[in-house]
């Protein structure tokens, strides 16, 4: 490497927040930005050489019945039902997720039953997310489907 590379790199490394003495040896390397078309909320991917057709899509018909959910203990979930276009298809929440986000206890299955009641319209709201963009498959939703914090008001 000559002087001049090593001030050249010395000096872009110091242009990113570096220290000049940090550069011997190290590449400078600046932050890119990617930018990829996007129509209709779907990204367009280089060499496709189209937009996609989206026009044809069918809305799925997504419902929750009102009945009571169902603690399964073999994997400490609550499961309930989500009907998709007519369909029975099974949706179920960890109960870590119920524990993180919605106030119930540790090994407390009336507090998850509770903790689920409560947040019944959020959980539906990320379960109908989920199933939309699974096409309709079974969805299991864990602490990491939800933001930080107890939602539980």
């Amino acid at each position: 490497m000559t002087a001049r590379d090593a001030k050249a790199r010395a000096r872009t490394h110091a242009e990113v927040g570096g220290d000049s003495r940090d550069a011997a040896g190290w590449t400078a390397v600046r932050p890119r930005e990617y930018h990829i078309p996007v129509v209709r909320g779907r990204p367009v991917l280089a060499g496709s050489g189209c937009v996609p057709d989206i026009s044809d899509e069918a809305t799925m018909e997504i419902r929750f019945p009102a009945g009571a959910p169902a603690y399964r203990d073999s994997n400490l979930t609550v499961v309930f039902p989500a009907l998709v276009d007519g369909k029975q298809v099974p949706c179920a929440i960890s109960v870590e997720a119920l524990e993180d986000h919605f106030g119930a206890r540790s090994e407390d299955l009336e507090g998850w039953m509770r903790a689920f009641d409560a947040g019944r319209p959020r959980i539906e709201a990320v379960a109908r997310e989920h199933l939309q963009i699974s096409n309709g498959t079974p969805v299991l939703l864990k602490s990491g489907h939800f933001p930080p914090g107890n939602v539980a008001g």
